[in-house]
């Protein structure tokens, strides 16, 4: 990232020139005073992209809440190019692009950029999963949701649409180990508790408590009380053509 070559760059010409001036400690101090100024310059250079980045994602948020998604998903390409910059700022591009051409049924492109986002973003694995479980490749989807949590440990849906998955292709024991995973790390969820209890006793998980979170994912359909809701919201100012936001 040309952020961390450029702080990387400042604190070394800042620790040379100190050696080289033969200043107090000379070398030893300055190793300490570069990684500083490293250090330093790298929050300063971030915190200013940061700054210029904020206002243009706000800005797709305005696009996507008014119905705009192919002009969003334009926006947040344009944008690609700064990830050069930004540490981290690639994966999360990816996983909003994938995200935005899932809810618009675009799965080819959608699976393309998810593939690309990054772990840390349990919304665009969750759906990285369901298009690759839709396609047959249980084993891929299963990959998609143990990494997800790896980064993602408190992510309750995450073990539930695991625990999920393996139930419906009949692997109990595995639905059981992965809702006492979850428990291990959120022992008070009742949504967990519940699915655990109905696994256990050979009934379907009931996922309705994750919602639209759930239902976009596209596993089950929407219930007409749901649906129901959806229309009344497409039918006011703002939220016409709206794309499922979590």
């Amino acid at each position: 990232m040309y952020t961390i070559l450029v702080a990387l760059a400042v604190g070394v010409v800042a620790g040379v020139v100190w050696t080289l001036l033969g200043l107090w400690k000379t070398w030893a101090f300055g190793i300490v005073l570069g990684l500083v100024v490293f250090v330093a310059s790298f929050a300063l250079l971030s915190r200013r992209l940061a700054k210029r980045i904020e206002p243009r994602f706000e800005q797709i948020q305005r696009q996507v809440q008014g119905g705009n998604a192919q002009l969003a998903l334009k926006s947040l390409e344009d944008l690609l190019p700064l990830s050069r910059w930004q540490v981290l700022l690639k994966g999360q591009l990816y996983a909003q692009m994938g995200s935005l051409c899932f809810t618009m049924g675009d799965e080819g492109r959608a699976l393309e950029y998810l593939e690309k986002a990054s772990p840390r973003l349990a919304d665009g694995q969750l759906f990285l999963a369901s298009l690759h479980y839709r396609r047959k490749d249980t084993e891929k989807a299963k990959q998609v949701l143990e990494t997800a949590i790896k980064y993602n440990k408190k992510q309750v849906i995450l073990y539930n649409v695991y625990a999920w998955l393996l139930n419906k292709e009949g692997d109990r024991d595995g639905s059981i180990e992965q809702l006492l995973r979850c428990l291990k790390v959120e022992k008070s969820n009742e949504a967990t508790k519940d699915n655990l209890q109905r696994v256990q006793n050979g009934k379907k998980m009931n996922m309705k408590r994750f919602g639209m979170t759930w239902y976009g994912l596209q596993f089950e359909k929407l219930p007409a009380s749901l649906r129901q809701g959806q229309q009344v919201m497409t039918g006011r100012k703002g939220f016409r053509q709206k794309p499922r936001r979590r």
